[in-house]
């Protein structure tokens, strides 16, 4: 097997289309995969394999598609062997068996409900909030945030497909966030009915009980801190689009993806008041998590997605075919390339680190502010400032294909991810 990333993808993918129906053929498969990793060590930097290990998790899990049988070999077959293989398998399983359940038979799961008496919320208002759950398996209240969903409480029948599309999103959630750390999620613990105010509310236990959190957005708008070091924004860029990768290789969507829904925890100015060295007024960037996943739904056509509820500077991180409603041209089903696009706009605020609102006139539409201002003003100018191949990027993602398909997605994360990867300042 040749050295280079194409020549691996190539003999990967004929390899597996051999194997994957005979469990010990696929088990000397994986074999040959590790040991073809140590010897890369031998002529590589550990940094550049991660970016291997991940093509090979892709196209392992794409070769298997919604086929059960071939996903469990994956998972019993890589167990001690390639451990994220084995977790990715596992979670794509369980996604396929939620979504072949059918929604007049579907029943919330218990363990996950949680009362919303065994909440203590500040602000009661806004889409998401922090607070504390009296966990009765706990001796002390453990720091939460809460992400709320609303519902029409008159109409049952769209309230039974929230209630079930929350209740996936929190099994999947809990069970992907400790094992499955490329996703950079915090563990979901449940969620509640706040039928006082017909909203649901995804509820997060915060890392290392942190009671505040920014976002990259409130980050990058504040004047309160100095902008973080390229090196670090550059570390901060391919952590997020290694989430994205591994959630697509789940053929999950984000679908609501900006940089309000990147957190990071505790606040930046809860952290800048306990620190007096001379960099306290650098935010820290270097451990995100992924939120939002409100509006989330599997890659699948026909699934219903829950409508979420944004403001107009959000809606600006969408691609435009996503927000298009007008009679002459429906909006199209929601795909993988959206939510590259939209990661895109997140590269350009972290590379400019200024955000999308700083450039955005209330008589733009969605195309005029992508093509007039993206992309034939801010994206041109962003070379000079985080250098060719970091514009190249975000230019790869901004004109993405809305066709593309799965294959061709896996080859554009693989540049994305890889080239980010490379970047040293």
């Amino acid at each position: 097997m040749g050295i280079g990333k194409l020549s691996l993808r190539t003999e990967l993918s004929r390899r597996v289309k051999w194997v994957i129906g005979d469990k010990e053929k696929f088990v000397v498969l994986l074999q040959d995969l590790k040991d073809y990793n140590d010897g890369l060590e031998q002529l590589f930097p550990p940094s550049r394999l991660a970016t291997l290990h991940r093509t090979w998790t892709n196209e392992l899990l794409e070769d298997a598609h919604r086929d059960l049988g071939k996903l469990n070999m994956l998972e019993s077959a890589s167990s001690g062997v390639y451990p994220g293989l084995n977790v990715s398998a596992s979670l794509k399983q369980l996604r396929i068996n939620l979504d072949e359940k059918d929604t007049k038979n579907f029943k919330p799961t218990y363990a996950l409900k949680i009362q919303r008496s065994a909440l203590k919320i500040t602000n009661k208002e806004a889409s998401r909030v922090h607070g504390t759950y009296s966990n009765p398996s706990l001796a002390e209240p453990q720091a939460i945030v809460v992400e709320w969903v609303d519902y029409d409480k008159e109409d049952l029948d769209t309230r039974l497909n929230h209630l079930r599309r929350i209740d996936d999103l929190a099994r999947m959630i809990h069970s992907a966030s400790n094992r499955h750390p490329d996703l950079h999620t915090v563990d979901c613990l449940g969620y509640t009915d706040d039928s006082s105010s017909s909203r649901y509310g995804l509820i997060y236990a915060t890392p290392s009980s942190h009671t505040s959190s920014s976002t990259l957005n409130s980050l990058i708008l504040s004047n309160d801190f100095r902008t973080p070091d390229l090196g670090d924004r550059f570390k901060l860029a391919h952590t997020l689009a290694v989430a994205l990768w591994s959630l697509h290789s789940l053929d999950w969507l984000h679908k609501n993806l900006c940089s309000s829904n990147v957190l990071f925890f505790p606040s930046a100015y809860s952290r800048s008041s306990t620190v007096t060295t001379a960099t306290s007024n650098i935010p820290d960037i270097s451990t995100p998590y992924l939120l939002g996943f409100d509006a989330s739904r599997p890659d699948q056509m026909g699934e219903m997605s829950i409508a979420s509820k944004n403001s107009t500077a959000e809606d600006l991180h969408r691609h435009p075919s996503s927000l298009n409603t007008s009679m002459a041209m429906p909006r199209k089903p929601y795909c993988k390339p959206y939510d590259i696009y939209s990661l895109g706009l997140i590269l350009l605020e972290i590379g400019l680190w200024k955000t999308l609102q700083t450039y955005h006139k209330s008589h733009y539409s969605v195309e005029r502010f992508r093509d007039k201002m993206v992309l034939q003003n801010l994206v041109p100018g962003l070379g000079s400032k985080t250098g060719r191949l970091y514009r190249e990027v975000v230019e790869r993602c901004l004109c993405v294909r809305e066709d593309l398909g799965s294959g061709e997605v896996g080859q554009l994360f693989e540049f994305v991810v890889g080239s980010l990867e490379s970047l040293r300042v």
